[in-house]
């Protein structure tokens, strides 16, 4: 019988990583150099020699991506004794059936490409470069008739279009390092629980963190890696040297700050204006905001609706059941959308608003003007406390820490690639259209102006602050695996 060395020591940090399998889901990683990549191709061939038959698929977000990375290193890494590589399916198969899919993924039509497949385990490289939707769709292809243990692992370095809802699912939801019992919610944040038992649907998650310190075997073959990583700005250093959840490389609006703009919920005084603003959906979420102007110029986002799959008449009455009649408004900004009719009734969704005591005005859409414009109302300043003479850093833009879905989506937007100037659409852009269709609709802010009056009422600022065995002798025994 012959044998097969596997030409892989692991470094502590991926130990833990290979080692963490009792989980439902699982991301690795946090900073470059991390040995991120390393870990998951001989994770994934480990799991593919110990479940004979298995099938495992490793996505990367585009196929450049894929073949300079996945693709090159397991060729040049894996033992050809236990596998070949195909490359017209980019996939290996192994000697005892085990199957490792290398593919991209970069686009809802690819979902199409699933819709039938199993997996023991699907892996993610780069977490934060995909959507959130395709990702959770994949969760559905997690199946198989074997009794083999099933997860999800990724790595990923902070930043990219999917930093905020990676942040949320992993990094998150409580202490590094510890396996969380996550509550599964639906699209309206209602608790999921399993149709036959009533139990409460719970994923067990974990996020591992790793830098480019805990790889010393990079370190000693680049000891200058580490220097040209100190060199990058500050945004790109934060992330990929430390590991920095908070800031990414990228971010559109970096000017945003969870304690400078986010406040306690207060009483509005009923003397102060109000507004709407609204954008149109129904695969996408229906988003309206609410919004008020206080004496000095402030604006207060204090209350949100974001849902998908809502009719016309549906959205509609979901506004009015959100605006009491105590309310005024000086008036609703929509998105133009509302105003085209549908191919099959003669009417368009500003004319059914209208009919319900709702009636809209037309959004400006300019987008790199809007997003400017936006950009303004949230750029920090200096004011002065008449009361003690000290300056402090405030905004003209504030939201109530009860907006959680706006309190995700500001932070999360990301600068197009080929169009610096403008925000790349994200899935979480909705919120923040519907913003810029209200700072359009409004003057520039200007700072400690008093519109209404300094007799008007004002409110202090409150910051929220299987068994392994193998009984055929003709297959080789592998020897090496940690």
């Amino acid at each position: 019988m012959s044998k097969v060395i596997i030409p892989y020591k692991p470094q502590p940090r991926q130990q833990v990583y290979h080692q963490t399998n009792d989980i439902d889901e699982l991301l690795y990683g946090g900073a470059a150099g991390g040995g991120k990549s390393e870990a998951t191709i001989w994770d994934a061939l480990k799991y593919a020699m110990q479940y004979p038959g298995s099938r495992q698929i490793i996505f990367r977000r585009t196929f450049p991506d894929l073949q300079r990375s996945i693709i090159a290193r397991t060729i040049v890494a894996y033992p050809k004794e236990l596998g070949k590589y195909n490359a017209s399916k980019h996939e290996w198969v192994f000697i005892n059936g085990s199957v490792i899919e290398l593919a991209y993924f970069d686009s809802d039509m690819h979902k199409a490409n699933y819709a039938g497949a199993e997996y023991d385990v699907i892996r993610w490289e780069e977490l934060t470069h995909f959507e959130e939707g395709w990702y959770t769709f994949m969760l559905s292809r997690l199946r198989g008739s074997t009794p083999y243990p099933r997860y999800v692992k990724s790595t990923t370095n902070p930043g990219s279009i999917g930093h905020a809802w990676v942040k949320k699912r992993f990094i998150d939801i409580g202490a590094w390092e510890q396996v969380h019992e996550v509550q599964e919610v639906d699209d309206t944040g209602t608790p999921l629980v399993h149709p036959d038992t009533d139990e409460p649907i719970i994923s067990r998650r974990i996020f591992i963190p790793a830098k480019v310190q805990d790889n010393p075997a990079l370190l000693e073959a680049d000891p200058n890696y580490i220097v040209r990583l100190m060199q990058l700005p500050e945004q790109e250093r934060k992330q990929l040297l430390d590991g920095d959840w908070d800031t990414f490389s990228g971010q559109y609006f970096s000017e945003f700050s969870r304690s400078l703009h986010v406040v306690k919920p207060f009483e509005i005084p009923q003397s102060w204006p109000r507004f709407r603003a609204l954008d149109e959906g129904y695969t996408d979420p229906f988003v309206c905001l609410w919004i008020t102007l206080s004496p000095d110029g402030t604006a207060y986002l204090y209350r949100e609706l974001a849902q998908t799959k809502l009719l016309t008449s549906e959205q509609v009455e979901r506004v009015r059941l959100n605006s009491p009649v105590s309310e005024h408004y000086q008036y609703s900004v929509a998105d133009t959308s509302f105003w085209n009719k549908s191919k099959t009734e003669n009417i368009t969704p500003a004319e059914i608003f209208a009919q319900k005591d709702v009636p809209l005005i037309q959004a400006k859409k300019e987008r790199v003007n809007g997003w400017k414009r936006l950009r303004e109302w949230l750029h920090p300043y200096d004011a002065l406390d008449h009361v003690t003479g000290n300056t402090y850093k405030t905004a003209k833009l504030k939201i109530f820490e009860t907006c959680i879905k706006a309190i995700e989506a500001i932070p999360a937007m990301v600068h197009d690639d080929k169009h610096v100037e403008d925000a790349a659409a994200h899935p979480l852009d909705h919120i923040p259209d519907a913003l810029r269709y209200w700072v359009m609709s409004q003057p520039t802010p200007a700072k400690g102006e008093k519109p209404w009056g300094a007799n008007a009422e004002s409110i202090p600022d409150k910051s929220s602050g299987g068994d392994d065995d193998d009984d055929d002798d003709d297959l080789p025994q592998v020897d090496g695996f940690w």
